[in-house]
């Protein structure tokens, strides 16, 4: 009986397109160093915090195998418990960074324990959760403070920058990497935090192998419902930082409305850098560029452009990369289609020339034992 080779498997994408947002990443930010002045530097480095954290939220939750579209209401919630803490006790800035992350945190179990238990919708879901914090936050600053738009008090302290010891004093860079406050620095920390559990623990070859086979990941033990939780939880958590850096990181008070679709574009920047921690870190690093050019190029009386103009410019950056997101996918299909075309083409050549598996002698050579037996 004679059996036809197996088709081999498809090979996977090129390594190297996996790491072409950390080469533009770091072209981009020597370029940057090079040209750009340091105060529009200083401020893309500090508006790229809550992109970071939001992309390192968002790509979590999917290699867990769970789209997380609740990251801008996470964010919210972060940044209205961070203000209302330290407005109602007075305690230090750090204590609503701390209590930010915790409701976060609780935000993002709550969450997937009605994905995952109730079996809720997760489109849906994502988006009453989003509309509900977003309306539960105004209600809370109206009945509780009083508050109409925007809550504020002398007794919220703000984050504080940090110096750090012998880095501030180098040239060129030192300016660059210090005096940032502790958010900053806990971005850069999770940037690595989560890439090491994600490839160099057994727990996070669990979150991946969740993420790319449920049914394959259940068969070999792997809890899942567990590694979800985890998941959603530190998600949370992540965001919840993010948005405790928009009220006390930046501005010292709560203003409605003031992540402003940060969390949305968190997502498309997790998206853009293929779901890995540094290079959504990079992408972040843009992010936060096109945000501070903004400010930058609205403070310049000389150029005779419509405010308008600069006020997009964050969103248009944000509308190439799912442009780019979108050919990226669309450029994946092509270039697996040809492959298998290719691969196929081959395969039918070696069928027309008669060759099957376990055969190592050529055609002719068979036929001619062939005919000896028959002779026989």
């Amino acid at each position: 009986m004679t059996t036809i080779a197996a088709n081999s498997p498809t090979r996977q994408p090129n390594r190297w397109v996996r790491f072409l947002p950390i080469f533009i990443g770091i072209f981009f930010l020597v370029l940057a160093v090079a040209v750009l002045p340091p105060s529009l530097l200083q401020s893309s480095i500090r508006l790229a915090t809550p992109y970071t954290l939001g992309a390192l939220a968002s790509l979590i939750a999917s290699r867990a195998g769970v789209l997380n579209l609740a990251i801008e209401g996470k964010m919210v919630l972060g940044s209205f418990v961070a203000v209302a803490i330290l407005y109602r006790t007075g305690l230090d800035s750090s204590a609503g960074v701390l209590a930010a992350t915790l409701a976060g945190g609780l935000l993002g179990a709550v969450f997937s324990l009605l994905y995952l238990k109730l079996r809720i919708n997760l489109v849906i879901l994502a988006l009453a959760v989003n509309l509900f914090i977003e309306n539960i936050t105004v209600f809370f600053m109206r009945v509780s403070f009083g508050s109409f738009g925007t809550l504020a008090d002398p007794s919220i302290r703000g984050l504080s920058g940090i110096n750090l010891p012998l880095i501030a004093d180098i040239p060129v860079i030192g300016p660059l990497l210090s005096g940032y406050n502790i958010i900053v620095y806990i971005s850069w920390l999770m940037v690595i935090v989560v890439a090491i559990i994600l490839y160099r623990t057994q727990f996070g070859r669990h979150i991946r192998a969740v993420g790319e086979n449920i049914g394959a990941a259940e068969s070999v033990g792997i809890n899942v419902t567990r590694v979800q939780v985890f998941a959603l939880t530190l998600s949370g958590m992540l965001a919840g930082i993010a948005g405790a850096f928009l009220s006390i990181g930046v501005l010292s008070q709560y203003v409605e409305g003031m992540v402003d679709g940060r969390g949305w574009t968190a997502i498309v920047v997790a998206l853009f850098a293929f779901e890995r921690p540094i290079p959504a870190f990079l992408t972040a690093l843009f992010f936060g560029f096109s945000e501070a050019s903004s400010f930058y190029l609205q403070s310049r009386p000389e150029l005779s452009l419509p405010p308008d103009l600069f006020l997009a410019l964050p969103q248009l950056v944000t509308l190439g990369a799912l442009i780019a997101v979108a050919l990226r996918i669309r450029g994946n299909e092509i270039l697996q289609r040809r492959r298998f075309v290719s691969q196929f083409g081959h395969e039918l050549g070696k069928l027309r020339s008669g060759i099957v598996i376990g055969e190592r002698q050529p055609p002719k050579a068979i036929e001619a034992d062939t005919d000896e037996s028959e002779r026989e």
